[in-house]
């Protein structure tokens, strides 16, 4: 166990605060009792440290550390499908629905989109590649199609591809201003196509990989109030270490987005990345209730479960993240081996601050 400093210990208190709403659902519903408006919300104070007690501790302390997430959320992390949450339970019927609806109507632009975005979130890659193939040649004047097609190439691994479509709709946008009147209307394929690069940024060659990444990083910057940006910002936030801002922009997107399953799998991964498995592990069921195919909530919740002793389940939870990504593939022999190594952090030991950097914070 190692030592940790009074920011670390402020960002912990605020991630027990979100734990405990967001478990408790207190975010979306506040305590019928008190006969309260449903949008009504309950917003707790961070709890204030004794700033004396803190720096004596600081003082007397040589190892301190600061601790980083080494991976990075996925393209499987977000779903596509506006209502897919709200009828998440229902899905399968639905896309029975919409198959025969596609199928007599196939050159029916709201239709194809419905379908093809239903079929990439629940996995059906094959069937999803022939729906996008065909929209992008029916409906070939609008970006719609092309954007989730790049969605399909990038999970498919043409990441190449991929980006060629993205990229000029990024540029376009940083442009234009990204935010006001000039940057023009939002449309939810434009914070897709940004996202996916976004996503993608990493596997790109090292020569494009800094320019996606500056036009990437200029947006979702400017528009943290966005949950899918706001989601990216905190992953950066939680590879690089910067934990107190992680905290902070948790509290804000999930105040105003309670129930989004990713902000819940990245305020679980907060918790695991602080030793504290028992709150990351209901936090990612969690999540799980809300969508259970986000490919990242499945691995962390398989190593928070191998954390927690449950050996069994968690290589259980293991073969649910290896059908979700064909990818990943982990012999049952290495299991043990893969979640014991706790690879996906990294601590560093910090600077000792001096009295004045203690005092201001």
């Amino acid at each position: 166990m190692f030592y940790i400093t009074k920011k670390i210990i402020t960002f912990f208190l605020l991630l027990t605060v979100l734990t405990f709403f967001i478990t408790n659902n207190s975010f979306a519903h506040n305590d019928a009792k008190e006969n309260k408006p449903e949008n009504e919300y309950k917003y707790v104070e961070p709890v204030k440290l004794d700033s004396k007690k803190t720096e004596k501790k600081n003082k007397t302390t040589n190892n301190q550390k600061s601790v980083t997430w080494t991976e990075s959320l996925s393209l499987q992390d977000f779903s596509l499908s506006p209502d897919l949450i709200e009828m998440m339970s229902k899905a399968k019927e639905y896309k029975k629905v919409l198959a025969k609806t596609y199928e007599e109507n196939p050159a029916v632009f709201s239709t194809a989109i419905s379908y093809g975005l239903l079929l990439i979130d629940l996995n059906e890659i094959e069937k999803a590649k022939l729906v996008w193939e065909k929209a992008v040649k029916d409906f070939h004047s609008n970006d719609t199609p092309k954007v989730y097609k790049a969605w399909l190439d990038a999970r498919l691994g043409n990441y190449e591809e991929a980006k060629n479509t993205w990229f000029p709709i990024a540029k376009s946008k940083v442009d234009r201003g990204v935010v006001g009147l000039s940057s023009g209307i939002w449309l939810p394929y434009h914070i897709d196509a940004i996202l996916g690069l976004y996503l993608i940024k990493d596997n790109l060659p090292e020569n494009e990989r800094q320019e996606v990444s500056d036009v990437v990083n200029s947006i979702i910057g400017a528009i943290p109030q966005n949950s899918r940006f706001a989601a990216a910002l905190i992953n950066d936030y939680l590879k690089s270490g910067q934990l107190e801002k992680a905290a902070g922009l948790l509290v804000t997107s999930l105040k105003s987005s309670p129930d989004d399953p990713t902000l819940i799998t990245l305020l679980g991964i907060a918790q695991l990345m602080t030793n504290h498995p028992d709150e990351a592990l209901k936090l990612f069921d969690k999540a799980n209730e809300i969508n259970p195919t986000i490919l990242t909530n499945h691995i962390m919740r398989a190593r928070a479960l191998f954390t927690l002793n449950r050996e069994q389940e968690s290589f259980e939870e293991l073969d649910i993240a290896m059908k979700l990504n064909p990818d990943l593939i982990i012999s049952e022999n290495k299991k043990k081996k893969y979640l014991t190594a706790k690879s996906y952090l990294i601590s560093k030991k910090l600077k000792k601050e001096s009295k004045t950097e203690e005092s201001k914070s």
